[in-house]
């Protein structure tokens, strides 16, 4: 069966199928739940290297990092109970600064994975029956929109 689905959906599914027990299904239902799981990892591999990049090249700056350990470190300061002033790694002006850097950046990542997550791409494996479906439901403990999620997805 072909079918189109938006990426976030694929990206669910996978997570979903992919931490799957198999236990109270048959053989052949098994094989066809890992090939349904093959089927979807490649959009979800893309779906997690595109995001990489798009974090690695929307960086505001080259010390980006450092500064945002430097931000973290000021953050786990300032909570302790009696800090210590002269230890922060940065003034107070400068982290906010920094905080609202680090809002933009992602907000832009966040617009740029949307993109990719509403993306529909085409995905092709051979659906579960309905009684299948149960076995595989009776294998896990899932919650209702787990099942939802993915019974949409692989049953037929």
């Amino acid at each position: 069966m072909k079918t189109r689905i938006t990426t976030e959906k694929v990206l669910n599914a996978y997570r979903i199928i992919s931490g799957a027990k198999y236990t109270k299904m048959d053989d052949a239902d098994k094989i066809k739940v890992w090939k349904i799981a093959r089927a979807l990892k490649p959009v979800a591999t893309k779906f997690d290297d595109d995001s990489k990049d798009a974090a690695e090249k929307l960086k505001p700056s080259e010390d980006f990092a450092d500064n945002l350990q430097r931000a973290q470190e000021f953050e786990r300061i300032t909570n302790e109970k009696d800090f210590d002033a002269s230890k922060l790694p940065m003034g107070a002006a400068e982290y906010n600064e920094f905080i609202k850097k680090l809002q933009d950046y992602n907000r832009l990542v966040g617009e740029a994975v949307k993109e990719f997550a509403d993306k529909e791409v085409e995905i092709e494996f051979e659906p579960l029956s309905e009684e299948s479906f149960g076995k595989l439901m009776a294998s896990n403990e899932w919650t209702m929109e787990q099942t939802v999620e993915i019974g949409m997805l692989i049953v037929r």
